[in-house]
């Protein structure tokens, strides 16, 4: 899994900020909204079994344009956020699959304010956030 984007170093952290755009109408709204309707809607729990490729796929290529950057005002790091279920809808969160080691690219969310942190990182990796000022509970 990677951010073909370039817009952040470490794709696990992107879905945290797609995550935290899903229910804010996001540029994307729209193409996720057909791809749900393709892939998710049919999907067989432990049938199908794993990632959707196809959405996967979306999440990595997707540039977030400056106006989704300027929606993000929390993130919130925790398993069992919405956005892994549309990767992987029967994702049970008990491997590392998701976890993230760098929050490299946070810069781009200038109003940025707070942090939730439940898991998906050592608490470390979130140190960049506290050094610029932002809030992390």
């Amino acid at each position: 899994m990677k951010d073909y984007s370039g817009m952040f170093e470490d794709f696990g952290f992107k879905l945290i900020i797609i995550d935290s755009l899903l229910n804010k109408q996001p540029s994307f709204e729209d193409k996720l909204k057909l791809l749900k309707e393709k892939y998710i809607d049919s999907y067989e729990w432990y049938v199908n079994k794993g990632i959707i490729k196809e959405i996967l796929t979306f999440f990595e290529k997707i540039v977030l344009t400056e106006e989704d950057l300027r929606k993000v005002t929390e993130l919130c790091f925790d398993g069992g956020n919405d956005v892994y279920f549309l990767v992987q809808p029967d994702w049970d969160g008990e491997d590392d699959s998701f976890n993230i080691s760098s929050v490299t690219g946070f810069e781009r969310l200038v109003n940025l304010k707070e942090v939730e942190y439940i898991s998906m990182c050592h608490p470390e990796t979130l140190q960049p956030f506290l050094e610029s000022g932002i809030s992390v509970q």
